[in-house]
């Protein structure tokens, strides 16, 4: 890819075959020369965001309704008028696909619809302090496709936008906080930023990062607000007391565990996430034990995923454990583990407590009456 972008248009960007590809084959070999692009380029991450857009509306046909349908048709009737015979003009080079995305645009540039929206109390529930970021002019991306759609704000941060969800986010971050609103769900990448706390609204809760990988999961209709972390820390508060109180009280959720939010009771439930993950930064460790001491086994596990491992320290005194479990999940590893050395364990409050199998009692037979019939 030796093109020269750097004096591309929106336009230019759309009607790009390797730009398309990008859009639409998110694993394709375009996708890793673009986002790097982006990164070199700031400057143009606005037109490239447009553009993306554009290109995702042109294949979804997702287009101004009415009362622009008839604003649509002129411009295309006018654009029809331009095209004589056995003449070759702009129009006649185009193909149809890029005369539709010119007609789009202009529309586009008309109404302001493929990139912001008003906040003058357009958005119920929208936060004051987003509105005030935004200044009024804020961007508003909705995931109408079958696929997640990759969207990079301006501070350098990505987010993968789950199908039916929504991202409202301010065109250029304020001077203090970054502050962005989700309706459903999305996997956040967040540029580190000590001084620029980045936080999340939605629904009833309000995430706050500084620079970190994690899900929220967060749709109108679901009972529960979920946000899960994979990399680094996040705290989580109730929107109500982060707006209301000096001293807000949240939940702070570290590798490997989620918090679930009970939207009736308003309370958060700390747990592990469904399927935990090494850390980046300990891929090196060998679960390969020979004849390893148990509290050097659990102390593996503990490293390995950041999760706090509680056990008798006398129970497992002077044991040992034989067996190779590099390719098991941290699940699989603790059944094996557990049911080797005669134990059992269980999840409470984000943590993994090792405790003896309950012995088996058996039931009393109750009294028999029998009967004998001669």
């Amino acid at each position: 890819m030796s093109k020269d972008y750097s004096k591309y248009e929106i336009e230019d960007f759309a009607f790009d075959e390797s730009f398309q590809k990008w859009v639409f084959e998110e694993h394709s070999g375009s996708s890793g020369f673009w986002e790097e692009y982006i990164a070199a380029h700031p400057y143009q991450t606005n037109k490239i965001l447009a553009a993306r857009r554009l290109v995702q509306k042109l294949r979804t046909d997702e287009i101004p309704g009415e009362p622009y349908a008839d604003l649509m048709q002129e411009i295309w009737d006018n654009v029809q008028q331009r095209i004589r015979p056995k003449q070759v003009t702009f129009w006649t080079r185009l193909s149809r696909w890029q005369i539709a995305a010119s007609i789009l645009l202009i529309i586009a540039a008309m109404l302001g619809w493929y990139k912001l929206v008003r906040t003058d109390g357009a958005i119920d529930g929208l936060p004051q302090a987003l509105v005030a970021q935004g200044e009024h002019q804020l961007v508003a991306e909705v995931n109408r496709t079958n696929n997640t759609l990759k969207i990079y704000l301006a501070d350098g941060s990505a987010v993968s936008l789950a199908r039916n969800s929504r991202l409202i986010y301010p065109k250029k971050f304020g001077s203090k906080e970054r502050i962005v609103q989700l309706e459903g769900e999305a996997f956040f990448e967040v540029f580190k930023d000590a001084d620029h706390p980045f936080l999340i609204y939605a629904n009833e809760t309000v995430t706050k990062v500084i620079g970190t990988s994690f899900r929220i999961q967060a749709f109108q209709a679901n009972p529960d607000v979920v946000v899960s972390v994979t990399t680094g820390k996040v705290s989580v508060f109730t929107r109500k007391e982060l707006e209301q109180s000096k001293t807000p009280r949240g939940v702070i959720l570290t590798a490997n565990l989620q918090a679930e939010f009970s939207r009736s009771g308003q309370q958060f439930h700390k747990t592990l996430v469904e399927y935990p993950i090494i850390l980046p930064a300990k891929k090196n460790i060998q679960f390969d034990f020979n004849d390893t001491p148990l509290n050097q086994v659990f102390d593996a596990l503990q490293t390995a995923y950041g999760i706090e491992i509680i056990y008798d320290p006398d129970v497992m005194a002077g044991r040992t454990l034989r067996v190779s479990l590099d390719n098991e999940s941290m699940y699989e590893k603790l059944d094996v583990i557990c049911n080797t050395i005669g134990m059992s364990y269980q999840i409470v409050d984000a943590k993994v407590i090792i405790e003896k199998k309950p012995e088996f009692i058996p039931k009393p037979i109750p009294n028999l009456t029998l009967q004998f019939m001669i």
